[in-house]
C-alpha cells in the first residue's frame, strides 16, 4: 500500500494509495468553512480532513452525511480523512460517543480514512494516568481494527512527554495492523515552541512502528515544523492554522507567523500577496479569507518544496537553514542530531555535503564515514596534511599505499585518506575555512591507532614534520576503497591480478582481472559497480554480507534482469543502508545479479510494495 520514491534522512516521498506524501491536508469545518472546498482543491489539495464528531453531533449534518456521504456533504471527490473527536475530549474532557459508534459512524458516512478514539495524553499528565490511557487507546484501536472493512484506519501513538511511555505505546499500537500510524498528543508542545522535547516524542513514538506505513503527525500544520518533522520520518500533516490564523490576522511563512497589522511588507509572491499590502489586506472586506488563502499557499509551497529536496538529496541542508529561524529550532534540530541516522540515510546523493553549521558535523554522512575507517587496513605511518584544493592527492601529488596512510585534515570529516577521497561526500562537499577544534580529538584518537605519525607543522599535532613525497599505490587504492565500500575484506577478495584503466584525465574509470572486467568506478560518487564477476568474487565473503536473499519461486525473473521486490525478499545483510551496491542471491546463496538498494535492511524485510533492489547486472 506504501512504498518509497525517493528519500533523504529518515525522509521519505511514497506513494500511499493514490496519493504522495509528504501530504498536507487541511482541516475543513463541517459547520463553518472559512475557505471553500473548491478553492482548497484548486491550491493542489487532493485530500482534506474533517472531525466526524462533529458531524455526528449535529442532527442536519448528520442526517445528510448518512444519507448522501461525506464527500457529498463537503463537495469534494477527493480523499475524506475524519477524526473522531480525540481533541474535543482533549479540550472538554468528555464527549457524547462511545468508540464503537464513532468509529462505525466514520465508516458509514463513508469517510476514506477513520481515526479510532484515542485517549489524548497531553504534557500535563501524570505517569500513572498516562500509562492506564495508552493501554485503553490499544484496546480501542483492536477493537477498532476488528470492526473495520473498507476505510482505512489510523492508530495514534500517545504517551505524553515521557519517553519510556512513547516507545510503550509505540509497541503497543505498532502491532496492530493500522494502515496509517499517527503520533497524538503534541499540540501544546508545539503551542509552545518546545521543538526539543518535540522530536524526542516522534523519534521514540516511531521506534517500534512498521516502517513500511505511513506516520501522521497530528495537529503539525505550520510549513516552520514540517522540514524537522519530515527529516524524523512523519509522512503526513493537518492544518487548521491556516484559518484560525487568519481569524487573527497572523500571517504565516515558512520561518514564522507574522501579526498583520504589524507587517509593512510581503515577502511572499502569492495572488494575495502580490496584489495587495498588509494594509490593505487589513481593511479589505474579505481579508480573513484571503490571508487563510495565503497561509494555505505557503503551508503547500513548503510541503513542495521539501519534496524537491528529498529528491535531490539536500533536505539536512534545507532542515538546517529553516531551523536557524528559531532558537529552539536550533536545540532541536542538535539533539536529533544525537540519534543515528545512518541506517536510514542514504548512502550517496544527487547534491554535494554543504556545510551549513557547526552541527553539519553531526550529519550521518559523516557519522558513517568515521564507522567505514575501520574497514581499512592502513600501513603503520600515517601523515596528517592540510586541506588542499580537491582531487586532494592531485594537488598533493601522491596519495597512500600499503606504508603510508596518507590523510588530509578536515574540519567536518576529521581525516579523508587519500586512497578513499573519491567516494562521496569526500570529495564531494563543501565548507568554509574552519577552525579544527570540534574534530581534534577525534583525530588524536585515531592517530594512536599508528606506529608512526608525521603532520605538517601548521596542523599543530604530534609528530614529525612530514617533508617527503611518495609514489601511490593504485592496486592498494581500488582495495581500500572496496573495503570501505563493502566492508573490511573485500578488497583482497574482488581485487587480484587487476589492472587499472584510466580515463584520458587520468582518473580510474575500469578494473580488469585477467581481461575480465570486474568494476567501473562511477565519477559522480566514487562508488564501486561491480560485474557479475566482481560480484562472484565478493560473494566469497561470509553470508550474508553485502547480500539480498530473494524467494526461489522469483530466481527466474531476477537471473534475467528483474528488479526485486520487497515482497519476495527472504533476508538480508542487516548493515544494508539505502543506494548501497548489493549482490542478489537465491535461499541457497547462488548469484543471480547485482543492483542497488533502494531500502535499508529494516525496510526490506517490511515492506509489501515496491522495489528492494534495482537490477544492474544478472547472470544471464
Amino acid at each position: 500500500m506504501f512504498e518509497i520514491k525517493y528519500r533523504d534522512a529518515m525522509g521519505r516521498v511514497g506513494k500511499f494509495k493514490n496519493l504522495e506524501t509528504p501530504i498536507l491536508l487541511p482541516v475543513v469545518n463541517p459547520k463553518r468553512q472559512l475557505l471553500d472546498v473548491s478553492e482548497i482543491k484548486k491550491l493542489g489539495f487532493n485530500a482534506i480532513i474533517t472531525n466526524s464528531y462533529l458531524i455526528y453531533k449535529d442532527r442536519e449534518l448528520k442526517e445528510k452525511a448518512l444519507k448522501k456521504g461525506i464527500h457529498s456533504l463537503l463537495n469534494f471527490d477527493g480523499i475524506v480523512m475524519t477524526d473522531s473527536g480525540s481533541y474535543q475530549l482533549y479540550e472538554y474532557g468528555s464527549i457524547d460517543v462511545s468508540p464503537e459508534e464513532i468509529i462505525k459512524f466514520q465508516e458509514e458516512i463513508g469517510s476514506d480514512i477513520g481515526v479510532i478514539l484515542d485517549i489524548p495524553t497531553p504534557p500535563d499528565y501524570s505517569r500513572e494516568i498516562t500509562l492506564k490511557n495508552i493501554i485503553e487507546t490499544e484496546k480501542r484501536g483492536k477493537k477498532a481494527r476488528k470492526m473495520v472493512k473498507k476505510m482505512l484506519l489510523v492508530g495514534t501513538v500517545q504517551g505524553s512527554t515521557y519517553t519510556d511511555l512513547r516507545e510503550l505505546s509505540s509497541k503497543k499500537m505498532g502491532g496492530i495492523d493500522f494502515d496509517i500510524y499517527a503520533i497524538g498528543g503534541v499540540v501544546p508542545i508545539m503551542e509552545n515552541y518546545d521543538f526539543y522535547r518535540l522530536v524526542k516524542i516522534i523519534y521514540s513514538g516511531k521506534r517500534f512502528l512498521p516502517p513500511h506505513k505511513p506516520v501522521h503527525l497530528f495537529g503539525c500544520g505550520h510549513p516552520l515544523v514540517f522540514s524537522l518533522a519530515v527529516a524524523l520520518g512523519c509522512d503526513i500533516f493537518d492544518s487548521a492554522a491556516y484559518a484560525l490564523y487568519a481569524k487573527q490576522n497572523r500571517y504565516i511563512t515558512p520561518t514564522g507567523t507574522f501579526k498583520l497589522e504589524e507587517m509593512y511588507e510581503f515577502p511572499c509572491h502569492c495572488e494575495v500577496c502580490s496584489s495587495h499590502t498588509p494594509k490593505e489586506l487589513l481593511k479589505c472586506e474579505d481579508g480573513e479569507k484571503l490571508l487563510a488563502w495565503h497561509n494555505l499557499y505557503v503551508s503547500i509551497q513548503e510541503i513542495k518544496r521539501i519534496k524537491q529536496a528529498i529528491f535531490e538529496g539536500s533536505l539536512w541542508e534545507l532542515l538546517q537553514m529553516r531551523c536557524r529561524a528559531h532558537p529552539e529550532l536550533l536545540k532541536a534540530l542538535n539533539c536529533m542530531l544525537e540519534y543515528d541516522f545512518t541506517k536510514f540515510d542514504p548512502i550517496t546523493k544527487k547534491t554535494a555535503f554543504f556545510y551549513s553549521g557547526e552541527e553539519s558535523i553531526l550529519r550521518p554522512e559523516v557519522k558513517r564515514h568515521w564507522k567505514r575507517l575501520e574497514n581499512l587496513s592502513p600501513g603503520k605511518i600515517l601523515v596528517l596534511l592540510p586541506e588542499v584544493e580537491k582531487p586532494y592527492s592531485e594537488t598533493i601529488g601522491y596519495f597512500s599505499n600499503s606504508k603510508y596512510h596518507i590523510c588530509v585534515v578536515s574540519p567536518v570529516f576529521g581525516v579523508i585518506p587519500t586512497e578513499v577521497e573519491d567516494i562521496y561526500p569526500l570529495t564531494q562537499h563543501e565548507a568554509p575555512n574552519l577552525d579544527l577544534s570540534p574534530v581534534r580529538k577525534l583525530i588524536e584518537t585515531y592517530a594512536k591507532k599508528f606506529d608512526k605519525v608525521y603532520s605538517s607543522p601548521e596542523l599543530n599535532f604530534e609528530g614529525e614534520v612530514w617533508d617527503k613525497k611518495i609514489r601511490g599505490d593504485e592496486n592498494y587504492k581500488i582495495k581500500a576503497m572496496a573495503d570501505y565500500l563493502f566492508g573490511k575484506g573485500a578488497g583482497d577478495a574482488i581485487f587480484y591480478d587487476t589492472k587499472v584503466e584510466r580515463s584520458k584525465t587520468g582518473k580510474i574509470r575500469r578494473i580488469l582481472s585477467r581481461g575480465e572486467l570486474i568494476a567501473t568506478l562511477r565519477p559522480n560518487d566514487g562508488f564501486l559497480i561491480l560485474t557479475i564477476e566482481g560480484a562472484r568474487r565478493l560473494k566469497s565473503l561470509p553470508y550474508p554480507r553485502n547480500r539480498v536473499v530473494v524467494k526461489g519461486e522469483v530466481k527466474e525473473f531476477i537471473e534475467r534482469g528483474k528488479n526485486v521486490f520487497a515482497k519476495f525478499v527472504v533476508e538480508c545483510d542487516p548493515e544494508i543502508v539505502p543506494y548501497q551496491e548489493v549482490i542478489v542471491v537465491d535461499e541457497k546463496d547462488n548469484l543471480l545479479a547485482t543492483g542497488t538498494s533502494l531500502l535499508n535492511a529494516l525496510e526490506m524485510r517490511a515492506f509489501t510494495r515496491g522495489i528492494a533492489v534495482k537490477i544492474r547486472h544478472s547472470v544471464l
